[in-house]
């Protein structure tokens, strides 16, 4: 169907289904929306009661919409142009991170989503990350969001790095917050550090690095994995000591290069 206002539809439940509902709204954009789940909360469309409710639920979503995001599992995204035909005439957008798949447009948004709801402004600052070829206008009229290309072969490598950008910290600074409990340490009290840490990140991502390791003093290292004897976190500190060594010998071995190579 040709029409000027694009109109969506998102399949799934979850909280990226969630944001994004809430975003078009915000953009004065349609959308209506489909779960498995009956919940009146996650579907445009009455329930019927009828044995084939989830199907004729999701024929009635999808029936005026131009796009579709398919925001299931990735082991499910594929199937559901198969189960469903309807999907088959409709522009179909997957966001999984690291697949590609044949005939569903990859659109990956590269945040993330907590349970509470963000402003339009935090919306509107999400980069998207599409398959190699596409063009955010065509692909999601209406979303003034900027975004890049990746090549399908690169989504999986390109998706472990997110996970460990924005998972792997949290996991330390949860374990760190318990040891500081422990230690007597007030509730709150690494707040002010983590957050000069992260903006200091931002602003210079090169230079902010601090510490024993930023200085290569070997002496507080070795103090500070003596402390840790028994600790769980004493080998993840030492392999970041090796990773940074590792990291710092290549960038070093790469500027040789480039100048022998410019000289």
């Amino acid at each position: 169907m040709k029409t000027d206002i694009p109109r969506y539809a998102i399949l799934g439940g979850g909280r990226l289904a969630r944001h994004l509902r809430h975003y078009f709204t915000l953009l004065g954009l349609p959308c209506s929306v489909w779960a498995r789940n009956p919940d009146p909360a996650l579907n445009s469309h009455p329930i019927s009661g009828n044995t084939n409710d989830c199907a004729e639920r999701l024929h009635a979503t999808v029936q005026e919409a131009s796009h579709v995001l398919l925001l299931v599992s990735d082991d499910a995204i594929a199937s559901l142009p198969k189960r469903y035909p309807i999907l088959r005439s409709k522009t179909l957008l997957h966001c999984s991170g690291a697949l590609g798949i044949p005939g569903i447009a990859g659109a990956h948004p590269l945040m993330s989503f907590g349970p509470d709801l963000y402003d339009l402004e935090t919306y509107q600052r999400i980069p998207f990350m599409l398959d190699q070829g596409l063009v955010m206008s065509e692909l999601l009229p209406g979303l003034p969001n900027p975004s890049n290309n990746i090549a399908v072969e690169h989504k999986a490598q390109y998706h472990a790095l997110c996970v460990m950008a924005g998972n792997f910290p949290q996991i330390l600074w949860q374990s760190i917050t318990q040891r500081f409990g422990e230690l007597g340490m007030a509730d709150g009290v690494l707040e002010p550090y983590l957050r000069q840490v992260l903006e200091n990140f931002l602003a210079n991502p090169g230079n902010a690095l601090t510490g024993p390791l930023s200085r290569d003093d070997q002496g507080t290292i070795a103090r500070n994995l003596q402390s840790l004897q028994g600790d769980a976190l004493q080998p993840l500190y030492q392999s970041f000591v090796e990773f940074h060594s590792a990291e710092r010998k290549s960038a070093e071995q790469k500027s040789v290069e480039l100048q022998e190579a410019q000289s």
